[in-house]
């Protein structure tokens, strides 16, 4: 029983492997890269919305964005891009909870001993430790401060089996603050180019002070509330 189950992820590995290789070389060939031009992702987001289950398509092809390990940053924009700042926010941010919870379960069924074997020198164990010893803060500082790219993140909670409903929360809370802000920036980016002005150019201003601000009151909210350190803990420092 137990070949069989590491025998299965192994497969598991393998086959997300060949989805990852797969999109890459499309990616490459001239005649379906130009598929996933922004213009034509453009035209697909609107072709999909208008369909029955559009919006469950869209989410599914968060959930793949995320298996090939687009940068968080990558996935709002294109949301934003895509469907316009305050519908790609949400399509975005509930595109990135879905995939990390797909990658979480990914990471669970794998096991601890195999995802580790991904990581050089046993890093990963690191990142465990601090997710499983703080719970819902950590996923939420990790999650506004990344450490690691964001798949390995969700395939070491997954891994390390971190409490599932601190992993959902401090998902949602930590990449909701960076989810608005980026989409609201691309949004006033886009207008800025468009028709440039004191004004368009005073708003861009704005928004991006208050990412600033929302990155230093995160900052101070992780610090106070870290736990303090033992007694034991500072004789050993």
């Amino acid at each position: 029983m137990v070949r069989v189950i590491e025998s299965g992820r192994w497969v598991l590995m393998g086959l997300y492997l060949i989805l990852v290789v797969v999109l890459v070389w499309a990616w490459q060939e001239p005649a379906w890269r130009q598929h996933m031009e922004p213009r034509a992702l453009a035209e697909l987001g609107r072709q999909l919305l208008a369909l029955p289950l559009g919006p469950v398509m869209v989410l599914l092809g968060y959930v793949v964005m995320v298996l090939m390990a687009v940068p968080v940053a990558g996935l709002i924009t294109v949301g934003a891009l895509v469907f316009g700042p305050w519908p790609g926010m949400a399509y975005a941010l509930a595109g990135m909870v879905a995939g990390s919870v797909v990658t979480y379960g990914i990471g669970r069924y794998s096991g601890a001993a195999l995802v580790d074997r991904w990581s050089s020198k046993g890093k990963v164990h690191a990142l465990a430790a601090a997710l499983k010893r703080r719970g819902l803060w950590a996923v939420v500082a990790i999650r506004a401060f990344p450490v690691a790219p964001f798949i390995m993140v969700n395939m070491t909670a997954g891994a390390f089996r971190v409490r599932f409903r601190d992993y959902v929360l401090g998902t949602v809370l930590g990449l909701a603050p960076g989810t608005i802000v980026i989409s609201l920036f691309m949004d006033r980016l886009t207008a800025a180019l468009a028709e440039p002005g004191p004004i368009t150019y005073g708003l861009l201003a704005a928004v991006l002070g208050v990412f600033l601000a929302m990155l230093w009151w995160l900052r101070r909210l992780m610090h106070r509330s870290s736990p303090p350190a033992s007694p034991s803990t500072s004789a050993q420092a």
